[in-house]
């Protein structure tokens, strides 16, 4: 599995365990929408 893939993955995760507990981490997830077009690839 290459790194992308995994922090992909790892995001993911992340963001379902705060979906369960009602919680946001809306600082993180900007970066994360924000960067994820360069680290996919797809600019």
């Amino acid at each position: 599995m290459n790194t992308n893939t995994e922090f992909y993955e790892n995001c993911n995760q992340y963001f379902m365990a705060l979906r369960k507990t009602g919680k946001k981490d809306d600082s993180f997830e900007d970066e994360y929408y924000y960067t994820m077009p360069t680290i996919s690839g797809n600019n």
